[in-house]
């Protein structure tokens, strides 16, 4: 019962960050995951029905506002499912832990610095395409797709409803790939536990959105957002 006690917290927790942020269920369940001891299976097939059912809800309401459909499908699909599939294939030999803490650090350094968010911003502009690529290949090794995909979409768009929009679409279809990967390939299976980790996943999301997520200014959510990647990558880094 002490684990399930775990796995509510964390995942209660981080739909609520999920609901502020845009990103958070997939970008600090991963670590954390992985640094109480779970495999890279064991974590996505816990986290991705929970971020699925979150994803779907935001694709629902805020539909109109997404615009990047047909790239999710084109350029992080495949780079996905392969990438995905050989860390899988070959997880004896591969530290995801340590490639998440410093994926993180990379995330949060760029996220503090207004200097290489404006390089960045003139690379994703100029290769956007292979941008959308990369995301597919750190998701696929990682699940931390998600810290690349935020600093696209806030280059791409200043309005955070529409930041959360569109990261929730290409969350929702990275997701539903991934576990189709997992299913074919993964020695690991669906755990009982989601079947509580969903309808809590999904209340503590539905809660937040309605009473806090509209209080919290950009400029706020940024800074928050930012801290917590760094302590993680930290955190994954030296384990």
């Amino acid at each position: 019962m002490t684990e399930i006690y775990y796995l509510v917290t964390i995942i209660a927790v981080f739909s609520v960050v999920q609901s502020i942020f845009g990103v958070g269920l997939l970008l600090f369940g991963t670590p954390t995951l992985l640094l109480l001891g779970y495999s890279y299976s064991e974590t996505l097939w816990l986290l991705l029905p929970c971020s699925v059912t979150i994803s779907l809800i935001q694709v629902v309401n805020d539909y109109k506002l997404i615009e990047a459909k047909k790239r999710a499908v084109y350029l992080v699909i495949p780079t996905l499912v392969l990438s995905l599939a050989l860390v899988v294939t070959y997880k004896n030999g591969i530290n995801i832990t340590r490639i998440v803490g410093v994926l993180l650090l990379l995330i949060g350094v760029i996220r503090f610095s207004s200097k290489l968010q404006a390089l960045l911003g003139l690379m994703v502009k100029k290769h956007i395409q292979m941008y959308y690529i990369i995301i597919g290949v750190v998701h696929g090794v990682s699940n931390m797709g998600g810290g690349p995909l935020s600093i696209l979409m806030s280059t791409i768009y200043s309005k955070k409803e529409i930041i959360r929009a569109n990261v929730a679409f290409i969350y929702l279809i990275l997701a539903i790939f991934q576990l189709i990967v997992l299913s074919i390939i993964s020695n690991t299976s669906l755990r009982s536990e989601v079947i509580w980790l969903i309808p809590i996943s999904l209340v503590s999301y539905i809660f937040t959105s309605k009473s806090i997520s509209s209080k919290v200014n950009d400029k706020k959510y940024t800074f928050i957002l930012n801290v917590m990647v760094l302590v993680y990558g930290v955190l994954a880094v030296i384990k």
